[in-house]
């Protein structure tokens, strides 16, 4: 119990000995409502009651709603290129994977050309795009068109699901993606950290945090120390503290980047402080801005 509430309902035992536990029960009921529809400090404002819809139900809930004046999402980038890949599958009526079970190298490369997102890696010359696998963000969307139930895999061939050309022309498609990539896929499936919860645990929380802080550039370890302050348990207590480069590099360095909510200090190598940008204005709504 917390300490507060036990504190209050301590108190009211001394001050009413001979209660009922029918007037009890209504007493503490009152005293619990009252603590769960006020703002903790700890969570920047937000009431317990208001933290358990971020962290536990859907999307468009009383604290956040995504793209509730049902735009279509063209102008985001990771929608965009799941639009051009599932069209490419359309064309091709299916695509035979490689023996490793990629992509043909020449429709990564047709996808990753149209520069709907950039790989850092790819654009500094550490990595050679070759295949499939050197581009993270593409390697991301198969997972999650498959996870969303747009793309299938059916004899080492990658196929489209019966109503996938009709929910990908629905201006809802942006919240199925979005639901998908921030509830059911791996946020750590491209690093070797070794607690998968960070960053994907509470990351519409990340998103509050953002809305509130994010006109300004800020340095993105100001949002790793609002994460761990709100949720400590997930905090490297190890030697060595690697928290706030996992919560970065998951949060920023993909997720946010890919849905073109941030923006980087440094445009051309994508690094550097970050803010919010115009798209998670038009996207993103929360509190006082829901209509």
């Amino acid at each position: 119990m917390n300490e507060n509430l036990k504190a209050e309902l301590e108190n009211i035992l001394d001050k009413n000995p001979n209660i009922t536990m029918e007037e009890m029960n209504l007493k503490f009921q009152i005293i619990v409502d009252k603590y769960n529809n006020e703002g903790v400090e700890q969570f920047e404002g937000l009431s317990p009651t208001m933290m358990y819809d971020l962290l536990y139900t859907p999307f468009n809930n009383k604290v956040i709603q995504i793209n509730p004046n049902n735009f279509d999402g063209n102008d985001i980038p990771i929608i965009t290129q799941i639009r051009y890949f599932i069209n490419i599958i359309r064309d091709y009526k299916e695509i035979r994977l490689t023996k490793a079970g990629n992509l043909p190298p020449i429709i990564v490369k047709d996808i990753y050309n149209k520069k709907y997102i950039s790989d850092r890696a790819i654009k500094l010359g550490i990595t050679k795009l070759t295949k499939e696998t050197d581009v993270e963000n593409i390697v991301m969307m198969r997972i999650i068109c498959t996870l969303a139930g747009l793309i299938r895999k059916q004899h080492n061939k990658i196929i489209l699901c019966k109503d996938t050309l009709k929910e990908m022309e629905s201006n809802n498609f942006l919240k199925k993606i979005m639901e998908t990539a921030f509830k059911k896929y791996n946020w750590a499936y491209f690093d070797a950290f070794d607690n998968e919860m960070i960053g994907q645990f509470g990351n519409n929380y990340t998103l509050y945090t953002l809305y509130k802080y994010g006109e300004k550039w800020r340095d993105t370890t100001f949002y790793a120390k609002l994460y761990f302050k709100a949720f400590p348990d997930l905090k490297n207590k190890g030697k060595y503290n690697y928290s706030d480069i996992c919560f970065t590099s998951r949060t920023f360095d993909r997720m946010l980047k890919y849905f073109g909510f941030i923006e980087y200090s440094d445009k051309k190598l994508e690094m550097g402080n970050i803010r919010k940008t115009k798209l998670f204005e038009k996207y993103i709504k929360i509190g006082m801005d829901v209509a």
